[in-house]
């Protein structure tokens, strides 16, 4: 979406940057993001206050949904990937192959499941989420799954969409809401290319919990929260195809407006921005009675339309109906057509998920003790191994001869064995604790203490 650069560069300068292909030399470490914004927002000055909520969310809830959530993505994205091998022309992809070097070749290369928990709760404050995080924080967990998993780099072919679960806000950088870009004031979702060039990302909060159903598609025919973000997604994949960069270099539109009365701010729309919120005409309604617009490899979905030169408007696939708002209308973010400015374009688009969703440890090997089982001698705890980054807490037992009952005797990560210990097996009992919870595992027994 359009954007005011001010937001996102720390020094109110704009300094682009970019490169022409994402091949060549590292962009400078501003970077345009392009935004989904919130449906009718009012006043840039009120966009951009801090957000009027009173109530504290106490964290995400994604804990015991997100797999049907991660699924119903993945879906979509193998749904798109099927459609685009099979050469379909029914669905909304299908406007972006009638400009020029953009072929319907869309891949879907996996997803990848993150427990980690966020690097810090105190980074920026969106004035309602427990936890918040900024873009840098984003990209740098983008790079490091990209990393740990010899994906592409560098690649004007790959884009990288990061999720995050419920409760869970996005600041641009760091501070507080007021002045800032949030998911409580301001967007929806953004695409942009890492600041250091390495690759293209999409970031995907969970849509259907920002700020008082702001990014409400108004549709649900998956049935479960992902609807709202899958509008989303496809809106910023569109618009990272015809424009990789984000700098309006690629297909975009050389709309004349200034950006919502403010002067010297990027001119021009995107791809997206020119049909955000515009669902166009339903094909038809689920069992449950909920409306879709598409049909991608079989599966019913809700999605904006996109726009399209050939046929002078917003379209749900090439050739078709076109819808647009007037001027007088809140959505209303400008006019076509859209025209090439000489910069890159996603000629193929592969397609990445990655789902960042701190979970509590998950210990992967028992935990060992070390040292002679005789009394006066030091045994030594080893945690074994655990996932989720956790901090460890131990608990020595004294179990009777047979095994069949434990007593707790002491704390730490040592034991000196004493008399009263003669005669038992010793165990440990280790507790891995993290932001989200904590996970217990206990170690094998050693053998009977000798004295």
């Amino acid at each position: 979406m359009k954007v005011a650069v001010a937001i996102v560069v720390a020094a109110g300068a704009l300094a682009l940057g970019v490169t022409s292909s994402m091949a060549g030399a590292a962009p400078a470490a501003s970077h345009p993001i392009r935004f989904l914004r919130h449906a009718a927002l009012a006043t840039h000055a009120s966009r951009l206050s801090a957000t009027a909520r009173t109530t504290k969310s106490a964290g995400f809830t994604c804990i015991s949904a997100c797999s049907k959530y991660e699924s119903t993505i993945n879906q979509f994205f193998s749904d798109v990937a099927a459609a685009s091998l099979a050469g379909a022309a029914d669905n909304v992809y299908s406007v972006a192959t009638q400009y020029p070097n953009i072929l319907n070749s869309t891949t879907f290369g996996g997803s990848f499941v993150d427990g980690t928990p966020y690097p810090t709760t105190t980074t920026c404050h969106d004035g309602f989420d427990k936890y918040c995080v900024t873009d840098t924080q984003l990209q740098a967990e983008i790079g490091k799954v990209v990393a740990g998993h010899h994906w592409p780099r560098r690649s004007q072919a790959a884009m990288y969409f990061i999720f995050t679960p419920a409760h869970v806000g996005i600041c641009i950088k760091k501070g507080r809401a007021a002045g800032n870009a949030c998911t409580t004031n301001y967007f929806c979702a953004y695409h942009s290319y890492s600041s250091t060039g390495s690759f293209i990302y999409a970031v995907e909060p969970d849509a259907a919990a920002v700020a008082d159903n702001a990014c409400d598609s108004g549709a649900a025919p998956a049935g479960n929260h992902a609807d709202d973000t899958l509008s989303s997604i496809s809106h910023e994949q569109m618009e990272a195809i015809t424009d990789p960069l984000g700098d309006l270099s690629g297909w975009t539109s050389d709309d004349p407006e200034t950006y919502e009365g403010i002067p010297n701010f990027f001119k021009g729309s995107e791809i997206g921005d020119l049909c955000a919120y515009n669902y166009g005409t339903p094909l038809g309604a689920t069992p449950g009675g909920q409306p879709y617009n598409q049909v991608i490899n079989g599966h019913d979905y809700f999605l904006q339309q996109e726009y399209s030169n050939a046929d002078a408007g917003c379209v749900q696939y090439l050739g078709g109906t076109p819808t647009n708002f007037p001027p007088t209308d809140s959505r209303y973010e400008g006019v076509g057509p859209l025209v090439y400015h000489d910069g890159p374009v996603m000629t193929t688009n592969q397609v990445y998920a990655i789902y960042w969703v701190p979970a509590r440890p998950a210990n992967k090997t028992l935990p060992t003790i070390s040292g002679s089982a005789k009394t006066g001698k030091m045994l030594k705890a080893s945690h074994g191994t655990w996932s989720n980054l956790p901090k460890f807490a131990y608990r020595w037992l004294r179990c009777s001869p047979a095994g069949r009952s434990c007593k707790g005797i002491a704390k730490g990560s040592s034991y000196v064995l004493t008399a009263d210990d003669a005669h038992h097996k010793i165990e440990v009992q280790v507790t891995a604790t993290n932001a989200i919870g904590h996970a217990s595992a206990t170690s094998p027994r050693t053998r009977t203490v000798t004295r």
